[in-house]
């Protein structure tokens, strides 16, 4: 009887150990790394169904932050006033919070350089602005592309070229991670 009782122990310990390390070895799963996925995820954004969203650069300068952007439930910003708005930096509670942005300023005298062109089905939209764009952060860049990309043509999500005075960077989609 002693020799039953102790075998069964042997048996669960064995079998406990096993279950054990096979808990411990991941039963076979690799890790992965980051897998891209398209396009940005689409969000309710406070301020009714006209309110834009402006993209800034996060306080630790890695990534872009969604800033929902309204001046009345009743009426839109079209893209080109939307684009000065962003190329003024963030205000209010965006700068209280300690986010910036990655694009240069354009003095007054200039804000009328700054345009959006029209939107085609299959070239998207155009920003037009008085500063060189070839040598433009990434950050800086998709500021550009997201705020107008997203927010230049309701309810499209739309590829941006950006025009400036040095060169026409290629229509790109928003790429809010640059991971």
């Amino acid at each position: 009887m002693t020799g039953r009782k102790t075998r069964a122990r042997a048996a669960a310990a064995t079998a406990v150990l096993t279950g054990c390390a096979l808990l411990l070895a991941g039963c076979g799963i690799k890790r992965t790394g980051v897998i891209e996925s398209g396009h940005a995820a689409a969000a309710k954004v406070p301020g009714g169904k006209n309110a834009a969203v402006l993209y800034f650069v996060s306080k630790d300068g890695d990534r872009l932050v969604p800033v929902p952007f309204s001046i009345g439930a009743d009426y839109t910003l079209a893209p080109t006033p939307l684009l000065r708005v962003l190329l003024n930096g963030p205000s209010g509670p965006a700068s209280a919070a300690g986010l910036t942005t990655a694009l240069p300023q354009v003095p007054a005298e200039k804000s009328d350089a700054v345009t959006v062109g029209q939107y085609s089905p299959y070239k998207g939209l155009t920003v037009n602005v008085p500063f060189a764009v070839g040598g433009l952060s990434e950050l800086a860049r998709n500021q550009l592309v997201c705020t107008v990309g997203v927010s230049g043509v309701r309810d499209t999500l739309s590829p941006v070229s950006i025009h400036g005075t040095d060169t026409t960077l290629p229509s790109a989609d928003c790429k809010t991670s640059q991971r």
